[in-house]
């Protein structure tokens, strides 16, 4: 590499890869190191259900925390094409997320040669990229 202190495209680009490299390695490092740590959590965490399960309680205290149960309702679609028919004809639309598939979208207005449908914004959002050779 040329020298660290000229300011040239070579070495902004072999900084840029040195740093991609060094973060994909602490990534790694990292989500080596959580998963060790997420699956120890969880186990502690289905021990506690079990405990709770095995005692009939449904919460408990010990020094310093309260231990109890919440439970999540998630919500998923098993038939798209009965559930927008449901939505088109209650007029429910709240029940959707509000965001566009921007994959879809954007063959959409290929196809319809740059035309996009109303109420659309669309924002460009130029990044720089870099393959390594």
């Amino acid at each position: 590499m040329a020298d660290n202190n000229e300011v040239s495209p070579q070495n902004v680009v072999d900084r840029m890869l040195e740093i991609r490299e060094r973060r994909s390695k602490l990534k790694r490092e990292f989500d080596e190191r959580d998963g060790s740590l997420k699956t120890m959590y969880t186990q502690g965490e289905n021990w506690l259900l079990k405990h709770l399960q095995d005692t009939g309680l449904k919460s408990f205290k010990v020094d310093g925390a309260t231990v109890f149960t919440k439970v999540n309702q998630r919500w998923g679609i098993g038939d798209w094409s009965a559930f927008t028919d449901w939505v088109k004809a209650t007029g429910n639309i709240d029940l959707l997320g509000k965001r566009v598939a921007s994959t879809n979208m954007d063959q959409f207005v290929k196809e319809a040669e740059g035309e996009t449908p109303p109420g659309i914004k669309q924002d460009a959002v130029v990044s720089v990229n870099i393959r390594k050779a």
